[in-house]
């Protein structure tokens, strides 16, 4: 399992911006921790982005809940378990 903070250095990568490195505190990420299982949520503009970033997120080798808000722009990925604090919008 693959940590946040690759995912958020994977995320500015793919959209070539800064704002991901402030990692939870980046604008529409929100994060929640079940039990052992961590995940980051995040917005990808439209369907086709988050098709397109589902994609590149699996070959990078992060586990992708692809039935999350499957008519939704928004974005399940597991990472490896930290201490989650929140659910914001």
């Amino acid at each position: 399992m693959k940590s946040k903070k690759a995912l958020f250095n994977d995320l500015g990568l793919y959209f070539g911006d800064n704002e991901f490195l402030k990692g939870l505190n980046a604008k529409g990420v929100s994060n929640e921790t079940y039990g052992r299982k961590s995940c980051i949520y995040f917005n990808a503009r439209d369907k086709e982005t988050r098709r397109n970033l589902e994609a590149f997120l699996a070959i990078k080798g992060y586990k992708v809940n692809r039935d999350y808000d499957r008519d939704g722009a928004r974005i399940e990925v597991q990472v490896s378990y930290f201490k989650g604090d929140r659910w914001w919008e």
